[in-house]
């Protein structure tokens, strides 16, 4: 076996398809199926259920667990080199959800190119457990999401406090409390409770993202249990929803400015629910003998960018 053997069957145990980890890895499926055909003469075991879908074997899914730590040192080993040679160059993964994405990576990435141009980087989005669990693997260099404390194996580090607020039309409320709706979301937030909002529909994440959970454990706070309206993984698809007097949503404040602010959309109600509704924003890297330099720089530059937005809080 060698470097390829392991990203080729690291590739097909992800795609779960000789096709499409052909095209991921750029080879024909006759050549990535030699290489797998190879691994398991070579083993003396099958790794792979050639069937659709297609399905690892246990001995795959533990081969899968040895290639995932060899690729992860093996970049670790490239990394390492290229510090020792002071060249800055290679792949950067970073993983962070798709909303964070939008509203941090593209200043982020364009001014890290014109600092380091050898430096390629790919963006992986995920919800927040996606992202821990790719950290973890080796999958990414870095991750952008909420870390419990006291992760063992990463260095984590407070990035910004995200202020959660509850975004909702003014037609909609209107439609559900009358002339009080104002009265209804002014009392929402002095008293950072939902508990006024009986009847309201509500537009929510998934259960594996910090605000999706934030969310579910307002609602329980106020008494109003129930099923949502619309559950997304995408934010900016439940905003635009609310804007369509779908429901009511939950998003980050800089999210819900940056998509309601303009001037066809002032009939937007944004409710801030106070510091119960505050979530930490982590920049996460694998902790090790030697860190690549790339991400400690990277890092810095988003805490750079993120102070200087006056997002720190």
């Amino acid at each position: 076996m060698n470097f390829s053997s392991m990203e080729y069957f690291i590739a097909l145990a992800e795609e779960r398809s000789f096709t499409r980890a052909a095209q991921r890895l750029m080879v024909t499926q006759q050549t990535l199926s030699a290489h797998v055909a190879s691994i398991e003469r070579e083993l003396g075991v099958r790794l792979v259920n050639r069937k659709v879908p297609l399905t690892l074997t246990y001995a795959g899914e533990v081969l899968l667990g040895y290639a995932r730590r060899f690729e992860t040192d093996r970049r670790a080993m490239e990394q390492e080199f290229a510090d020792i040679a002071g060249d800055a160059q290679g792949l950067l993964a970073v993983g962070i959800a798709s909303t964070r994405g939008r509203l941090l990576m593209p200043r982020a990435v364009t001014a890290f190119r014109t600092q380091k141009p050898g430096v390629r980087v790919t963006i992986d989005e995920g919800e927040n457990e996606e992202l821990v669990e790719a950290l973890r693997e080796g999958r990414v260099d870095m991750a952008v999401a909420t870390f419990p404390a006291g992760v063992p194996g990463l260095e984590v580090r407070l990035l910004r406090t995200e202020q959660i607020v509850l975004l909702a039309s003014w037609k909609l409320l209107r439609s559900l409390y009358g002339e009080e709706a104002r009265q209804v979301a002014e009392e929402v937030m002095r008293k950072g409770s939902l508990s006024p909002l009986k009847d309201c529909p509500f537009l929510l994440l998934g259960r594996h993202d910090e605000p999706g959970d934030l969310s579910r454990r307002l609602l329980d706070q106020a008494g109003l249990e129930g099923e949502a309206t619309v559950i997304s993984s995408n934010s900016e698809t439940l905003v635009e929803l609310a804007t369509r007097d779908v429901g009511a949503t939950f998003v980050p404040i800089d999210l819900a400015e940056a998509m309601v602010g303009d001037g066809e959309k002032q009939d937007m109600c944004i409710m801030d629910l106070g510091p119960d509704a505050r979530i930490d924003i982590h920049v996460a890297w694998r902790s090790s003998s030697h860190v690549w330099s790339v991400i400690e720089d990277f890092a810095t530059l988003l805490a750079e960018q993120v102070a200087e937005d006056g997002l720190t809080s």
